[in-house]
């Protein structure tokens, strides 16, 4: 277990506004808690934090407390709790607890595989089921990381939580049963058959047309599809238009048109019809 030291400021004054302000001077708010006092608002410089944070122990790193306050000064804590920034990842708020090193805490340490699986050798897959796994140990000695050889793993076998062997001293609280890391055969995508053959291409178990043959069979073809769409298909151009009527013969110049003899009226006889009287 690794330890650092961070530097801790006073803060005066809580709520949105107080924390919007203290964030807009390069600040964070922080929080110590200890067991035999109240809650003390804090600030922290959040570069410094992620700094003694960068370390093999990581979030479990156990941090120094450095502080104008008498009463925090050389305090050693660890980070409970944090928040980060939805967009930028840096640090916005920061709970600190301070940590009696004589008395066992419980923290998530980390899972690490190593070596090459023997399923994965003979074409399985290795899948890790649980990346990290929380333990009860005292502060010094938490370790950075849980190391977990795969070696010996065959297709179809697992690696559980009961076969994990840590150092003295250092308590798992996980499911003894659950699952570490399981190698599978991964499942074989069978392709359906092509519903319907390629043009020119035989079907299988089908003997292949001879070169003659199937030249013919493709000029056939084609020459009969030619006709059928010349028999279907109109003639392009205009559609013809319907004959006019011929338009009278006009008389030659000189003759006059014959006149239409009208029809005798009745009861007028006509002049050489009359008797003398």
């Amino acid at each position: 277990m690794e330890r650092s030291e961070l530097e801790v400021k006073p803060r005066e004054g809580t709520g949105k506004g107080a924390a919007r302000k203290l964030r807009a001077a390069g600040m964070i708010p922080a929080i110590f808690y200890g067991p035999k006092q109240k809650p003390v608002p804090l600030s922290v410089d959040p570069k410094a934090l992620r700094q003694a944070l960068h370390t093999k122990s990581g979030l479990n790193t156990l941090l120094g407390l450095k502080s104008e306050l008498a009463e925090l000064n050389g305090r050693t804590v660890m980070l409970k709790e944090f928040q980060t920034h939805p967009l930028a990842g840096g640090f916005v708020h920061a709970d600190l607890i301070e940590i009696d090193l004589n008395s066992p805490v419980r923290v998530q340490v980390p899972i690490q595989l190593t070596g090459h699986a023997a399923g994965v050798i003979q074409g399985g897959s290795l899948e890790q089921n649980l990346w990290q796994i929380e333990i009860e140990s005292l502060p010094a000695n938490i370790p950075d990381e849980v190391v977990v050889d795969v070696s010996s793993l065959e297709i179809g076998q697992s690696l559980h939580v009961k076969d994990v062997k840590l150092a003295e001293g250092v308590k798992i609280l996980e499911d003894p049963e659950a699952p570490l890391a399981t190698v599978f055969m991964p499942k074989l995508v069978v392709e359906a058959p092509v519903a319907a053959a390629v043009e020119g291409v035989p079907a299988e178990g089908e003997a292949a047309p001879a070169e003659g043959e199937a030249v013919e069979a493709g000029e056939g073809e084609k020459g009969e599809k030619a006709e059928k769409g010349k028999a279907e298909k109109p003639e392009k151009g205009k559609p013809e238009k319907a004959e006019k009527p011929a338009k009278p013969e006009k008389p030659g110049k000189g003759e006059k048109p014959a006149k239409a003899e009208k029809p005798a009226k009745g009861g007028k006889p006509g002049r050489g019809d009359r008797g003398g009287r």
